[in-house]
């Protein structure tokens, strides 16, 4: 399903507090919100913007599991795609092409011997 050019996903499933929730209902009620999943999206926005590393680990996290491309994982970062290819190299992660070379290389050495 698609909303504002963006894709949704199904529902998603998550406990707070009552406090939490009546504050929720509050806001959406009082007009400063259309919907609860307003309310959502816009603290993980404030919590993005407040913490900028956690762009990065949520772009690593996402590639990581392959849910987006490299280039994707930049831009979710706020980063160029070298910068983020260092973030990997940083953090021990390999990409798919270089672990696909590294194995091509030890079957060829394999082939050699």
């Amino acid at each position: 399903m698609w909303y504002k050019g963006v894709k949704m996903c199904p529902k998603a499933t998550f406990s707070l507090s009552k406090r939490d929730r009546d504050e929720i209902e509050s806001l959406v009620k009082t007009g400063h919100f259309t919907s609860k999943s307003d309310v959502v999206k816009t603290a993980i926005r404030m919590l993005k913007e407040n913490h900028p590393e956690y762009k990065t680990d949520i772009a690593v996290e996402m590639f990581k599991d392959g849910k987006v491309s490299l280039g994707r994982a930049a831009e979710i970062a706020g980063m160029s795609r070298e910068s983020f290819k260092d973030v990997l190299d940083e953090r021990g992660i390999t990409r798919e092409i270089e672990a696909r070379e590294n194995s091509e290389n030890r079957l060829n050495e394999m082939d050699e011997k």
